[in-house]
């Protein structure tokens, strides 16, 4: 199974030319996620990038700009950072994120930033039931043009039934413990890692305790966090 740990991905730089960050990167075919630790009293200099990204803060503080609107953001929150809008932050304490993008912008993508909200909170979001005829998690999502994510909740005992799609979806673990099966091979799934379900490779998980995740799709039309095919 492609289940990964952060401990044990190598750490690399960010991008030196604009940030002294380091990051551990797990990578998939239409997506990626990492978990980057920027040192307070940083910054991250003014920069465009043909990604999208969603970036979720865990721990810390730091004032993003995004398109020229500031907020200084914390755990709880999410900013969604459009293909080609100009970025910056300060960091003003010792913050880790995790942040999901696209892996390869599409080379037909317009290359004027997009618009619209940057600054979420995820308790003030509105929370879902995800297919909830074959999966008790739920949870808030936001929705870019490439990628959404949501934070979702499932409760021990409850399952995610065998399913497919053809997103591709990376799972990041923040609290509690699930079995997890994809293309017949099982693994357990915890804090300190994730997860790859492979698009259209049937997957499904166990939840042996309460499980709190970050989830992240690519976006397929027609093809959101709320639908699958299910299959058994």
């Amino acid at each position: 199974m492609p289940a990964f740990k952060w401990s044990k991905l190598k750490k690399e730089a960010v991008d030196p030319e604009h940030s002294t960050a380091t990051v551990s990167i797990f990578r998939g075919e239409k997506i990626e996620v990492g978990l980057v630790r920027y040192p307070a009293r940083t910054e991250v200099k003014p920069h465009a990038s043909p990604h999208e990204q969603v970036q979720s803060i865990l721990t810390g503080k730091a004032k993003y700009c995004v398109g020229g609107k500031e907020k200084v953001v914390g755990p709880g929150e999410a900013v969604l950072i459009r293909p080609n809008t100009e970025h910056s932050a300060q960091i003003v304490e010792e913050t880790e994120v995790v942040i999901f993008r696209d892996a390869r912008p599409p080379a037909s993508a317009k290359q004027q930033p997009a618009t619209g909200t940057a600054f979420f909170k995820w308790d003030e979001l509105p929370s879902d039931f995800i297919t909830p005829k074959y999966s008790s998690g739920r949870g808030p999502t936001i929705t870019g043009e490439r990628i959404e994510v949501a934070f979702m909740f499932y409760p021990a005992g409850t399952e995610g039934k065998p399913h497919s799609h053809p997103n591709e979806q990376i799972q990041v673990a923040l609290k509690g413990r699930v079995r997890g099966v994809i293309g017949g091979e099982a693994q357990i799934i915890e804090p300190g890692g994730g997860v790859l379900f492979p698009a259209n490779v049937e997957h499904g998980i166990q939840i042996v305790e309460d499980y709190t995740i970050l989830n992240c799709k690519d976006i397929v039309p027609g093809w959101s966090v709320y639908h699958a095919r299910w299959e058994k």
